[in-house]
C-alpha cells in the first residue's frame, strides 16, 4: 500500500504495515485485515483468502480514536456497523467468510469519522490507483458499495464485475428501531437480486454502466469524485460515508 498511497495529510495516520500491526479481529482494511474473523474480540485469521469474494467497499476507515479502541478490544465486529451490515448478508444468503472488507480511502481521519477525510494534492488520485489495484489482486465476483460516498468512488474506477451501491450501515436512516429490520431487510434484497441475477443481466449491467460513465464529460479526477453519480445503481439514500 505504501508504494501507492504516500501523499497523506498531515492530520492523517497511517495504518500498520503488517498483519500484526493491524486490529487483531474482525475490522476493515485498513485498519484490519478485511477478513471476517467472528464476532468475538481477537478471532483467528482464515486459513485461506475467499476465492472470488464479494468486496465490501466503504469510504474510509474510522477516527484514528476508534481504530486505537478496537485494537485495544481485539476487532470491530459486535459494533452497530457490523450488526447492521452483518443484517444485510443475512437476508442476501451470503456467508461473511465468503466476503472481503475494505475501504477506498486509506489513512485514519483525525477528530470524527463523521465529515472529509483531510487531503493534499495527489491524495485521492494514489487512494483511485491503489482501489484499482485492490480489485485486481482480490479479484472479486461482486462489488458492493456501503454509502453513496464510496459508490462514487467505485464508480471513478470502472469495475468489470457487477456492482450496488447499498445503504452505509451506519446511515441515519438505520437508527429508528421501528423501521431498522425492515430497512436491513430492502437492502439484502437488493444484493439477494444482483447476486441471483448474474450471468447474462449482469453482463448486460457492466456494459450499461460503461455506456453512462462514457457519455458523460470527461472531468478531472477530484472533480469527478464528487460530480460524478454511480450510473444504474440501486436506490439509496446520502449516509454519512
Amino acid at each position: 500500500m505504501e508504494t501507492l498511497v504516500r501523499s497523506y495529510h498531515p492530520t492523517v495516520v497511517t495504518t500498520g504495515r503488517t498483519l500484526d500491526e493491524l486490529i487483531g479481529g474482525t475490522a476493515f482494511f485498513p485498519g484490519g485485515s478485511g477478513l471476517w474473523r467472528g464476532v468475538s474480540p481477537f478471532g483467528p485469521m482464515p486459513a485461506h483468502f475467499p476465492e472470488a469474494p464479494l468486496m465490501f467497499i466503504a469510504h474510509n476507515f474510522d477516527s484514528i480514536r476508534a481504530h486505537d479502541k478496537s485494537k485495544i478490544k481485539g476487532g470491530e465486529g459486535g459494533s452497530t456497523f457490523w450488526r447492521n451490515l452483518l443484517g444485510y448478508l443475512q437476508h442476501a444468503n451470503v456467508n461473511p467468510g465468503n466476503c472481503f472488507f475494505t475501504n477506498a480511502l486509506m489513512g485514519l481521519k483525525p477528530g470524527s469519522a463523521v465529515g472529509d477525510m483531510p487531503t493534499v494534492p495527489g491524495y485521492e488520485e494514489e487512494c483511485r490507483q491503489f482501489l484499482v489495484r485492490q480489485i485486481e489482486i482480490v479479484k472479486p465476483s461482486v462489488i458492493v458499495a456501503l454509502g453513496q460516498k464510496a459508490g462514487k468512488r467505485v464508480g471513478v474506477v470502472r469495475p468489470a464485475v457487477p456492482w450496488v451501491v447499498l445503504l452505509h450501515p451506519s446511515a441515519r436512516e438505520l437508527v429508528p428501531l421501528a423501521t431498522r429490520d425492515e430497512r436491513i431487510a430492502a437492502q439484502g434484497k437488493v444484493l439477494s437480486d444482483l447476486l441471483k441475477a448474474g450471468g447474462t443481466e449482469a453482463t448486460a449491467r457492466i456494459k450499461e454502466q460503461r455506456k453512462v460513465l462514457d457519455e458523460l464529460t470527461r472531468v478531472e479526477a477530484s472533480d469527478g469524485l464528487y460530480d460524478l453519480e454511480p450510473p444504474l445503481l440501486a436506490p439509496t439514500q446520502d449516509s454519512a460515508g
